[in-house]
């Protein structure tokens, strides 16, 4: 009853929208292997260490919060690393071969949303070759999007 009745609160809402349009490759030390699974409309993609998931991030082919910057295109989020390998860039590395993927195969530009406070994020995604595109501050109730403020960035 609690989950179905936190979908009725107000959310707000304080992002910024990264996007890739051209690839841009980086160098990481450690390259792990990236292995990928089909989770409902999602893609999630995965790293293991030790037979172990270390990091999980999601490709999720619609988000309707673009449709604010009238965009569309695949996302990448719910991305986690666990603890103890953290540090070692692999957020970034999943996130850019993610890119790679959707760029290549597609032909599509691909998009990162993060909260405008999550600084460690910002910085993977940054060195993962993501500019920024748009600050988006809003009120979520249900999916509709209220006081909306839109910042576009780098242009």
């Amino acid at each position: 009853m609690k989950k179905i009745l936190r979908r009725f609160k107000l959310v707000f809402i304080d992002v910024l929208v990264y996007h890739m349009q051209d690839y841009k490759s980086i160098s990481i030390e450690n390259e792990y292997k990236i292995e990928k699974s089909t989770d409902g409309h999602k893609i999630c993609y995965f790293i293991k260490d030790n037979n172990k998931i270390v990091h999980k991030s999601f490709l999720i082919p619609k988000v309707y919060l673009m449709k604010s910057l009238n965009k569309k295109g695949p996302v990448i989020g719910d991305c986690v690393t666990v603890n103890s390998h953290r540090g070692q860039s692999i957020y970034p590395y999943v996130i850019n071969k993610i890119a790679q993927e959707v760029i290549n195969n597609d032909k599509t530009e691909v998009y990162v949303i993060v909260n405008s406070n999550n600084l460690n994020s910002i910085r993977g995604i940054e060195k993962a070759g993501f500019s920024k595109l748009a600050s988006i501050v809003a009120t979520r109730w249900l999916w509709f999007y209220f006081k909306r403020k839109i910042t576009y960035l780098n242009k």
